[in-house]
C-alpha cells in the first residue's frame, strides 16, 4: 500500500484527500488544526451569514464526477440553496468539512517545516521533529496569510488596534466602532471586513485604499450563455488581450467572455512567453481579478448601500506611510496630484492572501534546492502536472502542488472547480514505485 502525504487540512487539502483516499492508497493529512475543523481553512471557517460564496452552488461540487453533489447535500440538509444560489460560506465549510469525514484517512496535528529526502521516499518534517514517511507528498498550502505593504512598521504592526490578518478568528473583535477605520485593499477582503464592521452598529466611516480604487464586478441575478468559443495561438500579452476584447465584444454580456476564457487560463498562460506574463501581471491582473472574483448580486447591494449612507468610502490611492498618533494612527495617502494625512482609529489589513513560497515550508522547500521560484516570481515553480520543479529545473515524481499552491507556474488554479479537476487527475497518476 502506497502513502501519500497531503500537507494542508483546508479547501485544498480536503479536495485532495476525498479524491485520493481509496482501499489501496493510504492518505495521511498533515495539518495544525482539529479534525473536526479540517475542510474549512480561512475562507469557509467565517460564521458571518453575510459572507457568500463567489460562484453559485452549482460549480461548487467537491466530487469531479458528481457534480451537482453540494447541491443535493444542501437539499439534503433542508437548505434552501439551489443551483442558481450564492450560498453562505459556512454553509460550504460544513459540507467540505461532512463530506471529507465520510473518507478514510489518517490525521496527524502538526506544522510540515520542511521536506527530506533522503535516504529514498520524502519525509514531511514537523515542528518539534516528528516525521511522517510517504510515498508522495502533496502540498495544498492553500492561501498565505496577508503579507502587508512595505509602509506596515513594527511600531505600527504591534499596535493593538492594527489587525494583520482579519481571518483570524476574533482579529476584528477589537477594532473600535466610533473611529475612522482604513481597510488597506479594495477586493473581497475588503468587502467582506467592511460588512462585518457594519454589522457591529458602527457609528465612523470605513475608508478602503488601493491604488486603482477597484471594486469587484457583481454577478448578475441571470446570466446569459456564451454564445461563441475562443481560441488563441501567441506568446504576447498585447495579442492576447487584442483578441480577448474583439471575443468579448461578440458575447451577450463580459461576464460570458470570462467564464469562457476561464477553462482555457492555463493553457493561454503556458503559451506565453516570461515578458508577457510578467507585463500582465503588472498591468491588467489587478483588472482581470476585479472580472473574474465577482461578487454575489446581494453582496453588491449591500456594499452600495454602505458607499450610498457614507458608512463606506473607497479611495485610489498609494498609502505612503503610517506612524502611530495620539488615539491611533495617521495615515499619508498619495493621490494622483497630492497627499493628504488622515487620522485613522484603526486599520485592518485587506491586501489578499500570501503565497506559498512566503510560507515556512516553501521557503525550506526553497532554501533545501527542492522547489524554485516560477519564472515570474510569483510563487513555487511546477510543470504541466503539479510536479515541483526543483533549484536545477528537474521535476520531482514525489512531490506534487495543488491548488492556490501552483499559483504562478499556472493562473487559475486557486477556485474549487479548478482544485477538484487537479484532485481527480492526481487520483488517476499512481505513485511511483
Amino acid at each position: 500500500m502506497k502513502t501519500t502525504v497531503v500537507v494542508g487540512g483546508g479547501c485544498s487539502g480536503a479536495l485532495t484527500t476525498i479524491h485520493l483516499s481509496g482501499p489501496e492508497d493510504r492518505v495521511v493529512l498533515v495539518d495544525p488544526a482539529p479534525t473536526d475543523t479540517l475542510g474549512r481553512g480561512a475562507a469557509y471557517r467565517t460564521t458571518d451569514p453575510t459572507h457568500l460564496l463567489n460562484s453559485r452552488a452549482a460549480a461548487m461540487s467537491a466530487l469531479a464526477d458528481v457534480p451537482t453533489d453540494f447541491v443535493d447535500w444542501c437539499r439534503d440538509q433542508g437548505l434552501p440553496i439551489g443551483p442558481a444560489d450564492f450560498a453562505p460560506r459556512a454553509v460550504f465549510g460544513d459540507y467540505l468539512h461532512d463530506r471529507l469525514s465520510r473518507v478514510e484517512f489518517e490525521h496527524v496535528r502538526g506544522v510540515a517545516i520542511r521536506i527530506g529526502t533522503e535516504p529514498g521516499s520524502p519525509r514531511v518534517v514537523l515542528r518539534g521533529g516528528q516525521t511522517v514517511s510517504a510515498d508522495r507528498v502533496v502540498l495544498a498550502l492553500g492561501h498565505g496569510a496577508p503579507a502587508g505593504p512595505l509602509s506596515i512598521t513594527s511600531a505600527v504592526r504591534t499596535h493593538p488596534y492594527y489587525v494583520g490578518n482579519p481571518w483570524t478568528p476574533g482579529a476584528l473583535d477589537r477594532v473600535p466602532g466610533d473611529v475612522p477605520v482604513l481597510l488597506i485593499g479594495t477586493g473581497l477582503t475588503a468587502l467582506d471586513v467592511a460588512m462585518s464592521l457594519s454589522n457591529r452598529g458602527r457609528r465612523a466611516p470605513l475608508h478602503a485604499v488601493s491604488r486603482r480604487g477597484l471594486l469587484p464586478q457583481s454577478h448578475l441575478e441571470i446570466q446569459p450563455k456564451a454564445t461563441g468559443t475562443f481560441a488563441h495561438h501567441g506568446t504576447d500579452a498585447g495579442g492576447l488581450l487584442r483578441a480577448i476584447r474583439r471575443y468579448a465584444a461578440t458575447e451577450p454580456d463580459w461576464r460570458c467572455a470570462v467564464d469562457t476564457l476561464r477553462p482555457q487560463l492555463d493553457q493561454l498562460w503556458w503559451q506565453l512567453s516570461v515578458d508577457a506574463r510578467r507585463r500582465l501581471l503588472q498591468h491588467v491582473a489587478a483588472y482581470w481579478e476585479i472580472h473574474r472574483h465577482r461578487m454575489a448580486p446581494t453582496v453588491a447591494s449591500r456594499v452600495t448601500a454602505l458607499r450610498d449612507s457614507g458608512a463606506l468610502f473607497t479611495h485610489a490611492a498609494a498609502i505612503h506611510s503610517i506612524r502611530r498618533g495620539e488615539r491611533g494612527f495617521v495615515v499619508t495617502l498619495r493621490f494622483k496630484h497630492k497627499d493628504e494625512s488622515w487620522p485613522v482609529g484603526a486599520i485592518v489589513n485587506c491586501t489578499g492572501p500570501g503565497g506559498a513560497a512566503t510560507s515556512t515550508l516553501g521557503r525550506a522547500l526553497l532554501d533545501d534546492g527542492l522547489a524554485r521560484r516560477d519564472p515570474t516570481g510569483t510563487g513555487l515553480d511546477v510543470d504541466g502536472h503539479g510536479r515541483l520543479v526543483d533549484r536545477d529545473g528537474e521535476a520531482s515524481d514525489r512531490i506534487v502542488a495543488i491548488g492556490p499552491t501552483r499559483r504562478g507556474a499556472w493562473w487559475e488554479t486557486t477556485a474549487v472547480p479548478e482544485i477538484r479537476t487537479q484532485a481527480a487527475a492526481l487520483a488517476r497518476v499512481p505513485v511511483a514505485a
